[in-house]
């Protein structure tokens, strides 16, 4: 067996060890060799082809992969797709759609035949070039192409274009050029076919050393990600995306706009640096609007990214606020604009968000009125907290409901002389093993220390304010799971009063 053909047949084996494989198979010079090699290492393929019908001349590839895979004696499955007229009429990218709809075909074929793998034709040329178009378009995430992705896998990307077709020449095989590979106007054929030639004549090497800077990245970029998925704390509160903001702000610079681009990418939008700037400056109060239309403003202590108004939705049976419309609660008549001041509603959403009454008596708020469970909770929560403010304790109370049951406590650190003797920690050694499952409710985000033992305990945790000094998260960045935010103004003014009580008393002193 020839030597590249060992090679592919070691990659292939750790990437995709299951058959079948869906081939994607294009026509061109890379994917038909992708599909030789399958065959000749005695794996069983399934060649998928799209045509998305941006050439004249388009059908006859379809033809020549059809012919090829039943040469190689595997089943087909061809698709045609008017790529470019659904973009125009959507007024998509073109080059985006054609991606997805390409994909989306590729995972149905693997459905029905029942891949566990699709293996692209990408290559080391492809990687070179996707890390340098990155780089000078400004979007650098994940910087090159990964080798495997979910079902996807690329076998070929140690392997170059040369190598590739000189491989099918020996064979004495064809391939298809298509003529829009020539277009300079398209930026990575431009990069091919005039940057490169350039930088190697300089630099002989190039495309290996950006495709190993490429690797070294990915391994990098799986840490970093993993770090910024952790900072994000979407607060379901909202209706509208919305983030803790405060382990955004304290988070590394790295850390951070990998989590920012993560939201843009929730957005549809693409991570360009100056978007990851605009989202940092809206982090800082600067508010402003987002390309597709999305207000980004920071209120309190949450990071909203607001829709425009046609893209909110209004769930049956609820209406927008009118004017004058007021809520029934049993210590009076509260106006609706008051009360969603009062739970963090930043002004552009408050005229929009869904209310469920007649005009003027407001019965429901969506989300937010009447109060839910958790909030209960949380209230709970406080009321442990006021008794430790009351005891000269940092006021930081805590419950754990588990089966129906409720059990709290408060911070105890200066009556028990005792470090760790914080309110989660309590609740821990009483309950023990029995805590497994349960939800603590906390007025004040966990330190490391309780944040480890409440993973341990197999505990999850609704916090209502950073602790910007010890959080597990907000300092550290070793919260993920947590949620934060509920009855967060309450939580705050405790601790500010309790503080400001304790200066005033050493200025008395």
């Amino acid at each position: 067996m020839p030597a590249l053909e060992e090679a592919f047949r070691e990659r292939l084996a750790k990437l995709a060890p299951e058959d079948p494989l869906v081939l994607a198979v294009s026509g061109g010079g890379d994917s038909v060799a992708l599909a030789h090699l399958v065959r000749r290492v005695g794996r069983q393929g399934v060649v998928a082809h799209l045509d998305h019908v941006l050439r004249p001349d388009s059908g006859e590839d379809l033809l020549f992969v059809r012919h090829l895979a039943q040469r190689l004696g595997f089943p087909f499955y061809g698709e045609r797709v008017e790529v470019g007229r659904i973009a125009e009429e959507r007024g998509e990218n073109l080059e985006a759609l054609a991606r997805e709809v390409r994909y989306a075909f590729l995972h149905r074929v693997a459905k029905e035949v029942g891949a566990r793998a699709i293996l692209t034709a990408h290559t080391l040329d492809d990687q070179a070039e996707t890390v340098l178009l990155k780089l000078l378009q400004g979007t650098a995430r994940g910087l090159g192409i990964r080798e495997k992705e979910g079902m996807v896998a690329r076998p070929l990307l140690p392997f170059t274009r040369e190598e590739l077709r000189a491989y099918l020449r020996s064979l004495g095989e064809a391939w298809r050029e298509d003529p829009t590979n020539q277009d300079l106007s398209l930026d990575r054929n431009y990069l091919r076919l005039m940057v490169f030639p350039l930088l190697q004549e300089r630099f002989p090497r190039a495309k290996e050393a950006l495709s190993r800077f490429a690797q070294v990245r990915e391994g990098e970029e799986a840490f970093l990600e993993e770090a910024a998925k952790a900072r994000l704390l979407p607060d379901p509160r909202f209706f509208v995306p919305a983030y803790r903001a405060l382990p955004l702000l304290k988070a590394p610079e790295a850390v951070r706009r990998r989590a920012l681009r993560r939201i843009l990418e929730a957005l549809d939008l693409r991570p360009e640096a100056r978007h990851i700037l605009f989202l940092e400056e809206a982090l800082g109060g600067k508010a402003g609007t987002l390309p597709e239309g999305h207000l980004a403003r920071r209120h309190l202590g949450t990071l909203f990214l607001i829709p425009p108004r046609p893209k909110i939705p209004l769930p049956k049976g609820f209406r927008r606020p009118l004017p004058g419309d007021y809520l029934e609660r049993p210590f009076g008549r509260k106006r609706l604009v008051e009360f969603l001041a009062e739970k963090g509603v930043p002004r552009e959403l408050r005229a929009l968000w869904p209310v469920r009454g007649e005009r003027g008596r407001v019965e429901a708020v969506l989300g937010l009125f009447p109060p839910s469970e958790e909030e209960g909770l949380m209230g709970l929560a406080l009321e442990e907290a006021r008794k430790a403010f009351a005891l000269g304790e940092v006021p930081v109370g805590a419950v754990l409901a588990l089966g129906g049951e409720v059990h709290g406590t408060h911070n105890q650190v200066e009556a028990t002389e005792d470090p760790t003797a914080h309110a989660e920690m309590l609740l821990l050694r009483r309950l023990g093993k029995g805590a497994r499952g349960g939800r603590l409710y906390v007025t004040l985000e966990p330190c490391r220390m309780c944040h480890h033992a409440l993973q341990e305990a197999g505990v999850e945790v609704v916090y209502g304010v950073e602790n910007l000094k010890e959080g597990a998260l907000t300092r550290y960045g070793q919260g993920g799971g947590m949620r934060g935010g509920l009855r967060e103004g309450e939580c705050a003014k405790l601790l500010r009063d309790f503080f400001a009580r304790l200066r005033e008393g050493c200025r008395s002193g």
